[in-house]
């Protein structure tokens, strides 16, 4: 396949949120993940988005989707990610202000994708549940390569499913906004 164009769906607090852990267990000098979060790791986007498009070999095939919940007001953080590049879906946190909406939207748009583009085009997901096992089953069954781009402790059967795994811990550092190598 010649220079495939990349089709992206990112699920931004999944992985934000195992950065943090990461950040964390490196922070500490530990081996193992813990509940434990260093929440001054976030990720600048744009440096996401070129390792995921390897250092710019690879294009864009449309403007990559990043779902997550709503910021507060006074938050820059989603112009930011704009900026970077990326198209946002918000959603709402429920009552007990937990996140939901995210894993099936970005499911429904990954099938709609399915029937509206033929492949050989590469779909990325950066997620690490089984939620998505399904939508990486459809793909491959239509023909298309699937890309999960995600830390290694990504869901097992996810990263099976994937015709390609690509664990981002070697680029925590790389990743951190504001820090880690310029490019």
């Amino acid at each position: 396949m010649a220079d495939p164009k990349l089709y992206m769906f990112v699920d931004n607090s999944n992985v934000l949120i195992e950065g943090r852990r990461f950040a964390e267990m490196r922070r500490k000098g530990r081996s193992t993940l813990s509940a434990f979060k260093d929440d001054s790791y976030e990720i600048d986007w744009g440096k996401f988005l070129y390792v995921v498009k390897e250092k710019d070999t690879r294009g864009l095939a449309e403007v990559p989707i990043l779902y997550g919940s709503r910021p507060p007001a006074e938050d820059s953080v989603w112009n930011r990610i704009r900026d970077d590049g990326f198209d946002v879906k918000v959603f709402d946190r429920n009552i007990r202000n937990k996140e939901k909406g995210v894993d099936m939207e970005m499911g429904m748009d990954i099938a709609e994708l399915l029937h509206t583009v033929k492949p050989p085009r590469v779909i990325v997901i950066a997620a690490g549940d089984a939620d998505y096992v399904p939508a990486v089953e459809r793909a491959k069954n239509k023909g298309w390569p699937v890309e999960v781009w995600f830390w290694t402790n990504a869901a097992a059967d996810l990263k099976s499913a994937a015709t390609r795994f690509c664990a981002l811990d070697n680029h925590l550092e790389f990743l951190r906004l504001g820090g880690g190598i310029i490019w």
